[in-house]
């Protein structure tokens, strides 16, 4: 018997050599924090039944057939999900050699942090750089984009941030009004907002028709937590000094419920402008519950409160004479404490419930039903028949005055006289102490004396608050291994409420509430002068609305579909959408200037817009792959550009029509144990956009209204991005992005003005072959970091920035007399470096770390800025361009504990 079972052992060997049981997969599975190894890691083959996981020791292997490519995946709670592409050859073991994960609780402590800052364009209401704050892709491009790049106000591809999306939850976050996300309105809520998918161009989510931007997806079930407590502080100089988080998780309980909470305060006297404080607490709850393996539930709450002083920019003259690249013209002193004309503030509460339904294992739908509302506001000064008060006026700075003496006095007041350079708030308080007595006709007919002091210089709230229900669903359903379809339903139905609040009276008693640039063209005329013929010559007094009054009502209805095929080689995708939108204007205001055209409700705007887009990838090994997208796209007009003046009438700017959007891109990856790369082209056409401007025309006397449509633009470069890893603590990486952005087209222009419905010209801007501004055109860097097995981190990177331009005044440049091409300000560079240490012990997890930015100190960086749009052809030295500086050395020091 025992030769019998000796030759059948051998005939089992052979077999089992011969159908590659010895060929496999291995590797070991590492902390990307601490370098440590990690056990109990699950490790899976698409398209492959058998599983296995990692030892104590972070070691696995899996057998595979060889000769063939794999998709690997490494999951494991508490840490982002992997997925790597394996070659496996006629050899036999491939060694993937160290895996690493990141670890959830303390993702991206060592990545160079950058605070969000609010945008510069004195037209903006809120807008904010998109960048850096949700980021956590494992992606060297992107990341060094969101990071690294992110403080020079560099967009990825150059790209407005209403080409892009971000969903909480399953609930769109972009702005009904402008098409933009605002980061601040959940700012302060890091450690719960680390969970997110990120794309940087159109490839399929799952979760919707995705824009040419890319969309970033936060998730916020309660389950995905890791659980346990995390304490941080931080501290700064940059907008915010102090920091405090507190996040808490409890995971799964056995109850199969989840909760997770968290809470954050950041303030400051002062950021780095002067006059710049910071005063905001933000909170977050999510609880998930799991019925059964086809029902769970996930209930998110969010709010962030916020108030923060405002910085602006300023002429290079003003700088020079106050020789502070970070001068702030917002501010002055009131009774010897610094005061901020310029505050931003908000609280707009977020409610999320997600229903996930899996009734088979191919299907899931996915379905979120969420509210949010709340208050947004801008304080500003306001003056009637009274000096302006702004200290960098032009009428007030020594390029004003043609005599060399004068010019000299007015330098040396700037110098020495802190009440001529900044706001003298007392000189304000003194003006609206006039002791006055004034009678207005009341609605009856009749007159009404008041007697006090009559406001000529207030401080306003410009109000944008919202009211907006999204109800949102999709489904995934796989057919087989290769084969899988998404689609969606989106509802979207927002109101605004924008107006203008009196914040302060400032020692005046109360302020009438009329127009006052049409009662200096129609000073006889009572009619013509009211803001509200409804309530004509109000008295009103602080917390009263005045001014203007006016909802943005927005409905969309959006429907998609996306098909994609997984093969062994190569995957293809291929979808569309089609959207519906209306938007309409209800006055609440009927302006004497425009009483037919500015009260109730206008015509319903409306558009029926769709997309198509198609894309795959191929494998030509496990670590060399290609891809391509291509789409095409129709985009209602945003409200905002779409109405000549909306805080005055219904008028809308002519020829309104849908946006084109046409757009390819395609790039090479590589991935292996040592070095990730990629190298990417694109090229994007934008068509028929609208931009609408508004600022005081002097001479008018009046706001002008400059509607400008049919502007064309193309986005065009290449990314590449790579990062290697000399051994295994010492890892180096190159990034580079060059664009070349520019306008195609001379769009038309109409100009008109608040206080008249008549056209005051129709003319051509001649932009074409301008540079798109806003961003640095071409971007590089190189860094280099060293990660300790003892825990702790160490790097530096250092970046240079060219091809940044002016955003151009397009006045000048409706005749040849004046015209001349943007401002391209000068290339610069920065160095930033990081380090930070770590220890674990009796069940603690610490980590501290600190981030440097412009080590160097160049204060001299010009990051943007715009041409006034005010022009005087004469002498244009008088209306200068606004610039705005990159910040000298600023830090960042982050202390984490967590249990």
């Amino acid at each position: 018997m025992q030769p019998k079972i000796l030759w059948l052992l051998g005939l089992i060997f052979l077999a089992s050599s011969a159908f590659g049981q010895n060929s496999a997969i291995k590797g070991v599975v590492k902390d990307a924090d601490s370098n440590q190894p990690l056990n109990e890691v699950l490790i899976e083959i698409e398209n492959i039944t058998n599983t296995t996981t990692s030892n104590e020791q972070g070691f696995f292997s899996i057998n595979v057939t060889e000769g063939k490519d794999y998709q690997v995946t490494f999951s494991k709670e508490g840490y982002r999900s992997l997925t790597m592409y394996a070659s496996v050859s006629s050899e036999g073991t491939t060694d993937l050699g160290n895996v690493f994960l990141v670890n959830l609780t303390t993702a991206n402590q060592d990545v160079p942090t950058i605070t969000i800052t609010d945008s510069d364009s004195e037209n903006s209401l809120e807008s904010q750089t998109i960048h850096g704050l949700l980021s956590s892709s494992r992606d060297v491009f992107v990341s060094a984009a969101a990071y690294t790049f992110g403080p020079a106000r560099f967009r990825i591809r150059g790209y407005d941030s209403e080409l892009q999306k971000v969903m909480i939850n399953g609930f769109i976050m972009n702005e009904a009004e402008s098409g933009r996300p605002y980061w601040s309105n959940w700012g302060g809520l890091n450690d719960v907002m680390r969970n997110t998918i990120i794309t940087s161009d159109a490839s399929p989510t799952g979760a919707m028709f995705e824009p040419l931007g890319g969309l970033t997806q936060v998730i916020t079930s309660a389950s995905e937590y890791r659980p346990g407590i995390k304490l941080v502080y931080s501290s700064s100089n940059r907008s915010y000094r102090n920091r405090a988080m507190v996040t808490a998780s409890t995971g799964l309980m056995e109850n199969d419920w989840a909760l997770t909470v968290s809470a954050s305060r950041r303030w400051s006297e002062e950021g780095y402008k002067e006059a710049t404080f910071y005063d905001a607490n933000s909170f977050f709850i999510s609880a998930e519950k799991i019925f059964n393996q086809k029902h769970r539930i996930n209930f998110t709450a969010l709010t962030a409160m916020y108030e923060r002083g405002v910085g602006g920019g300023a002429m290079q003259e003003v700088y020079d004479l106050v020789d502070d690249n970070y001068y702030n013209p917002y501010w002055g002193y009131q009774n010897g404490e610094k005061r901020n004309s310029r505050v931003r503030s908000g609280n707009k509460p977020l409610f999320t419930l997600q229903h996930t339904w899996t009734p088979t294992p191919s299907t899931k739908v996915k379905s979120t039903a969420g509210y949010w509302f709340g208050k947004g506001g801008y304080t500003s000064l306001n003056w009637n028949n009274a000096k302006d008060p702004r200290p960098d006026y032009y009428r007030y700075l020594p390029s004003y005055y043609t005599n060399s003496a004068d010019q000299e006095r007015i330098a040396e007041m700037w110098r020495t006289d802190p009440t001529v350079r900044q706001i003298d708030w007392d000189a304000l308080y003194r003006a609206n102490r006039n002791n006055g007595y004034f009678t207005v006709e009341n609605a009856n007919g009749g007159t009404e004396s008041y007697s006090g002091n009559r406001s000529f210089y207030i401080v306003e709230d410009r109000r944008n608050d919202i009211s907006q229900f999204q109800f949102n669903t999709n489904l995934e359903h796989s057919f087989n291994d290769n084969w899988k379809i998404n689609s969606g339903l989106n509802v979207d139905i927002y109101t605004g409420d924008v107006f203008n609040v009196v914040d302060d009276l400032l020692g005046g008693d109360y302020w009438l509430d009329i127009d006052q640039f049409a009662e200096r063209d129609f000073p006889n005329d009572d009619n013509i002068i009211q803001n509200d013929l409804n309530n004509p010559n109000r008295i009103v007094k602080e917390g009263d609305i005045y001014s203007h009054h006016y909802k943005p009502h927005i409905n969309t209805y959006n429907i998609w579909l996306m098909t994609q095929y997984t093969g062994t080689q190569y995957s293809v995708y291929f979808g569309g959408h089609y959207k519906y939108n209306e938007f309409w204007r209800e006055g609440l205001m009927r302006k004497g200037l425009f009483p037919d055209n500015s009260f109730g409700d206008s015509e319903k705007q409306q558009f029926h817009t769709y997309g198509l887009k198609l894309g795959g990838e191929y494998r030509f090994t496990g670590r060399h792959i290609v891809k391509a997208n291509a789409s095409y796209s129709t985009q209602p007009p945003v409200f905002r550009n779409a109405y000549v003046s909306p805080r005055t009438r219904h008028d809308i700017v002519p020829n309104l029509k849908e946006e084109t959007h046409m757009s390819v891109d395609g790039g090479y990856f590589y991935s292996s144990p040592n070095l990730t790369m990629r190298a990417t082209g694109y090229f994007t056409r934008i068509n028929d956009q609208v931009k609408n401007m508004n600022f005081y025309h002097e001479e008018l006397r009046s706001f002008v209204n400059y509607s400008m449509y049919d502007i064309d633009k193309q986005y065009m470069g290449f990314e590449f991005g790579a990062e290697y890893k000399l051994t295994n603590t010492i890892t180096v990486n190159a990034v580079a992005s060059l664009g070349e952005y520019t306008y195609q087209s001379n769009p038309g222009v109409i100009i008109t003005q608040d206080n008249s419905r008549e056209i005051l010209e129709t003319s051509t801007v001649y932009s074409q072959g301008f540079k798109i501004s806003g961003t640095p055109q071409h971007a590089y860097s190189a860094g280099i970091k060293y990660n300790s097995p003892r825990y702790w981190w160490a790097g530096v990177t250092a970046s240079y920035f060219d091809q940044i331009y002016m955003d151009y005044n397009p006045i000048p440049r409706t005749s040849y007399l004046y015209w001349s091409t943007p401002e391209q300000l000068d290339a610069a560079y920065t160095i930033d470096a990081f380090a930070g240490k770590s220890w674990r012990f009796n069940g603690y997890y610490i980590s501290l770390s600190a981030n440097l930015s412009n080590i160097t100190n160049n204060q001299s960086f010009i990051t943007g800025g715009y041409e006034q749009l005010r022009f005087n052809p004469e002498r244009p030295e008088l209306f200068a361009p606004k610039y705005y500086y990159y910040y000298g050395f600023n830090y960042f020091l982050n202390l984490s504990v967590s249990f």
